[in-house]
């Protein structure tokens, strides 16, 4: 079963292919030469030719082309998943201490380099300087969390009824195949490759299509801080056989385990090519996150708050705040406060969004949302125009029917959905009800409450008068339900990227069995 299905239409004179994700030109003229070439990365080195051919991407506003990207065939995939295995025999065994080193030069080379890689981000996609500052700090407090997860994997000796001693310890899988989002480009992709590396696994990652030139850098980087060739493979794929691709991998008996961080819907799909090859795997999927506020809230702090979260890289985070619930108590005034902040907030126009549609299927859902009965509360739009092809307004709905396709749909932009609820057991069941369960908000002073509420919510964090995203790499993240399985960070990322061994050590003489017994019948 392929990943997706696309439509595919081709021309004779430059080969054009429309995707969802990416536009892309098959390189049939010696123009495109001049474009930054992005390579393949295998066995510790770029390769820059394949047994493919080329493609071009183009920028996520501009829709210039920005750069000409080697795409990975089978062959290619066969000799990254060798080399992966290959250099695992050797990596599994270097120490962790060593490991930190490593990953201790990469935290201080990435510092260095933080000019180069924004510069490489934004030659793909618009990016605001709000979320690559952000995005930078978040990817230097991963990192030095990766460090510390390299001296952290550590086993136990339990305590046996036969006097033998046992060890219980924590090994590596082997070649993990990690596929980051492209959404908080520095810190995913990092994460990615970071804290499978740490725990001693090798990691071929596949770059995302939408930022192929940050993708690039990685390899360079963390060959340069010591890694040992091959125990990092960067591998591009055209859009057009991806799913063949990470199909092969996911096959493979080299690769032992999955990483995915991604939407639900891809998640499934990688899923069920994991159980059908009895591959484990971590999944960090969407959310539809809610934040509750409760009748003691303050509410300018719930509405700073919840609008920032639902708005922060225009809502293309799967933390992001999608739904308000609202005590009816205080839900005419919240709402009053929520509409006077974001206009206060001045803003105009679209955010940009970097996955081509993505404000076509923006506008979608509220118009679909609308036509059910749906009121718009507030828009940053101009009267005359919503959104551009590639922006969309942060806008708030209220009165949103629940067969509304944006009242189950993670809507991954500036959309923010207002519910109104009786009692405090019913905006707990509104607040469960939606498949997925990755992270959530509770606006209250009275915090015994506040702790009442959080310990009944289906959520895999709970965040007490703070906005929706947050990480930190020394608490556990990740989803419940549909959002996904597996953690990151801390402990989380060694139980996700480790598995037990049991090793038993029986007396000398005390093992002997009664071979005699085994034919005495009754």
């Amino acid at each position: 079963m392929a990943l997706r299905s696309v439509p595919v239409q081709r021309r004779t004179a430059h080969a054009s292919v429309s995707f969802s994700s990416v536009t892309i030109r098959r390189h049939t003229s010696s123009s495109s030469t001049r474009l930054p070439l992005v390579p393949l990365w295998i066995a510790g080195g770029p390769v820059t030719s394949s047994s493919r051919t080329t493609v071009i991407t183009r920028h996520s506003k501009t829709r210039k082309d920005s750069c000409e990207v080697v795409v990975a065939g089978e062959e290619e995939t066969i000799r990254a998943i060798r080399e992966s295995r290959k250099a695992f025999q050797t990596w599994r065994d270097v120490s962790g201490w060593e490991r930190r080193k490593i990953l201790g030069k990469v935290l201080s080379l990435l510092q260095d380099r933080f000019p180069e890689f924004t510069t490489a981000l934004r030659a793909d996609g618009a990016w605001s300087d709000l979320i690559v500052h952000a995005d930078q700090a978040s990817a230097v407090n991963l990192t030095d969390g990766a460090v510390q997860t390299a001296i952290s994997v550590e086993g136990t000796i339990p305590q046996t009824i036969d006097g033998s001693l046992t060890m219980v310890t924590r090994e590596p899988y082997g070649p993990v195949l990690s596929i980051p989002a492209f959404n908080f480009p520095l810190t995913l992709t990092l994460r990615s490759i970071v804290y499978p590396l740490a725990c001693g696994n090798t990691v071929i990652m596949k770059s995302s299509p939408l930022i192929p030139q940050l993708s690039s850098l990685f390899g360079p980087l963390l060959g340069e801080a010591g890694l040992p060739p091959g125990v990092l493979q960067i591998l591009n794929f055209s859009e057009e056989d991806v799913a063949e691709r990470v199909e092969q991998i996911i096959a493979d008996d080299d690769v032992r385990m999955v990483n995915f961080t991604g939407s639900i819907k891809l998640g499934r799909l990688l899923a069920e090519k994991c159980g059908k090859y009895l591959k484990p795997s971590v999944m960090e999927l969407g959310g539809k996150s809610p934040a509750i506020v409760l009748p003691s809230a303050d509410l300018e702090l719930a509405a700073n708050n919840i609008l920032f979260g639902a708005f922060a890289n225009s809502g293309q985070v799967c933390m992001s705040t999608e739904r308000v619930i609202v005590h009816e108590d205080v839900a005419e005034q919240f709402e009053k406060v929520l509409k006077e902040t974001a206009e206060k907030a001045r803003w105009t126009g679209g955010m940009e969004l970097v996955r081509l549609g993505a404000a076509k299927g923006a506008q979608s859902l509220v118009d679909d949302a609308v036509k059910a009965g749906a009121r718009i509360v507030y828009t940053a739009s101009s009267s005359d125009s919503s959104s551009s092809s590639t922006s969309y307004p942060p806008t708030i709905i209220k009165a949103l029917p629940s067969a509304a396709t944006l009242s189950n749909t993670e809507s991954f932009s500036p959309i923010l959905t207002i519910h109104t609820a009786p009692t405090v057991p019913s905006i707990i069941s509104l607040a469960n009800s939606h498949e997925t369960g990755l992270t959530s908000s509770i606006f209250s002073k009275d915090l015994s409450q506040a702790l009442e509420v959080a310990k009944q919510l289906d959520l895999g964090a709970v965040h007490v008068n703070g906005m929706t995203i947050h990480d930190q790499h020394g608490l556990p993240h990740g989803g419940w339900k549909s959002s996904g399985w597996g953690r990151f960070n801390g402990q989380g990322a060694v139980e996700s990227f480790t598995q037990t061994k049991n090793i038993r050590i029986c007396g000398g003489g005390g093992g002997r069995l009664p071979l005699e017994m085994l034919y005495n019948g009754s």
